[in-house]
Parts: structure tokens; sequence; C-alpha cells
């Protein structure tokens, strides 16, 4: 079930947390890298859009007869991103706010997993499902949205263990 996949990733970060002090979360390997903080922010960020992408599919059958790309189609298959690296630049590493304590971060986690959850309630009251649009990936209905959360939150990982490493946690 989706939501079990949800909650067992964003499960995995809140209690990750714990391992790190404000200090920790602050620190950036270069100017052009995300502290580990700033992924915690991103991970927020995005995927409260994408709640607010999974309402907007749950209100309107707006865009219901439009599809998802074939890459999209492959990635949800998958249930993973492509295994590669991509490289920021300076700009975009400087977009993503840092945290301010430890334990705002975990309680805004904790609130994202809370809403999803209701979503998910409404998702199985819900007849309508309509679709909004991916930048990347074209038409997403509401249960395609929430995969996506949950992979998103996994493609980041491996960017987590690469900032253990490089605050010394993680030899």
């Amino acid at each position: 079930m989706e939501i079990d996949k949800f909650n067992q990733t964003i499960d995995y970060w809140i209690d990750e947390l714990d391992k790190f002090t404000i200090e920790q979360l602050l620190l950036k390997p270069d100017s052009n890298s995300w502290s580990l903080g700033q992924v915690y922010e991103h991970l927020i960020e995005d995927s409260n859009w994408y709640n607010s992408q999974i309402k907007f599919s749950l209100e309107s059958d707006t865009f219901a007869d439009k599809e998802i790309s074939a890459k999209a189609k492959e990635l949800l298959k998958r249930g993973a991103f492509e295994n590669i690296k991509i490289k920021g630049d300076a700009e975009n590493a400087a977009k993503v706010k840092q945290p301010i304590s430890v334990s705002q971060l975990k309680s805004d986690m904790e609130k994202l997993k809370k809403e999803t959850n209701n979503l998910w309630l409404e998702m199985q009251n819900d007849s309508v499902i309509g679709k909004s649009e991916h930048p990347g990936f074209g038409y997403f209905n509401c249960y395609e949205w929430l995969a996506f959360s949950e992979i998103h939150m996994r493609h980041h990982m491996r960017q987590k263990e690469n900032l253990e490493r490089f605050l010394g946690l993680n030899q």
C-alpha cells in the first residue's frame, strides 16, 4: 500500500534527525553543494508541493484525460529514479534555505507525515480523481503523486549518505 511505503520512508528521515546537531546539518562540502539541513528543507518543501497537487487532483477532474510521460511511467514502474548523480550549481545550492533547528525540521517532517496520511484517507473516500501537471513528467493523479513523493525522498538517501561521510559519521 502506497501510504505504508511513504510512512516507512518519512519515518526513516525523521528518526535520522536524532543523529545530528544543528551545526552538522548546516555544514556544506563546498559552495555548489547542499548541506544535510538543506536536503531536509528541500524534501519538506517539495513534498508539501506534491501534497498540494494531490489536493488539486482530489478537488477537480481537470486534466483527467491527460497522460503521464513515458519516462514517468518507467519511473513509477521501477519505483526509483535512475542511479545517476545530479551536480548542482552555486545558485541552486543557495536557493534552498538552511534549517533553524533540529526540532523545527522534526516538527515539519511530522506535520508533513500527518498531512499526507490525512490526504491518503481522503483518497480512499473520494471519487474524483483528476490530475495535475508535474513540470517534467506529464500529468499525475493523486496516487501517482504519493508514489512520486516517496520515490523522491528515497532518491535523496544516497546524497544523505555522502553528506554523512563528509561529516565523518559514515565511514
